[in-house]
């Protein structure tokens, strides 16, 4: 493997959701900025770049976002990046960017593991309470929060191949489908298990 090849799947392994932040350290602005511009890098349908970023540094505004989000969110990372969709931009309908956004915030994760920051996802939140929040005007929508910060816990880099989520030349409806081990749904009962 070359030294660069090396590096970026360094980062991509590396990237774990981290939920414990040192509370003696900042976020640089910088590198703010490093994850804002690794963010707009991300690839999106015809370049429309349907994307708009609300960066929450403050101590009293992270808190009231993380307060609105207590059962997914109440970590303590001091930088929060609200990833919103903004449909009026995508000439179709029933779209609001949502692939373009995810792939803004993956390059967040990637890039905040290669400056030494941790990161985590935060996908269960409400939104009419985080657009009055924040006031995010009706036409955007708020799609992803993330938090960003120095980590107070380590994990180990990983990959998460799993051969059976693997299908060649054509999909094979045969050998039938398993939850991952991350499921949140019962196999048995098909009920939500959290």
């Amino acid at each position: 493997m070359n030294p660069y090849e090396q590096h970026v799947f360094d980062a991509i392994y590396g990237r774990r959701s981290i939920r414990a932040y040192r509370e003696d350290r900042e976020v640089e602005h910088e590198k703010i900025i490093k994850l804002l511009r690794a963010g707009m890098a991300a690839p999106s349908a015809c370049n429309i770049q349907p994307w708009e970023f609300i960066v929450i540094t403050d101590p009293e505004a992270v808190s009231r976002v993380r307060a609105g989000i207590p059962r997914y969110g109440d970590y303590n990372a001091p930088v929060i990046i609200v990833v919103c969709g903004v449909p009026e931009f995508i000439p179709w309908e029933g779209d609001a960017g949502i692939a373009d956004c995810c792939a803004a915030i993956e390059n967040m994760l990637i890039a905040a593991t290669a400056m030494g920051l941790g990161s985590v996802w935060i996908g269960g939140f409400d939104t009419p309470a985080l657009r009055e929040l924040l006031d995010i005007p009706e036409p955007v929508v708020p799609l992803g929060v993330v938090y960003f910060g120095y980590p107070a816990e380590r994990k180990e880099p990983r990959t998460q191949y799993l051969e059976e989520a693997v299908h060649w030349q054509t999909y094979d409806d045969e050998r039938g489908r398993r939850p991952r081990p991350g499921s949140l749904i019962d196999p048995e009962s098909g009920d939500l298990v959290i």
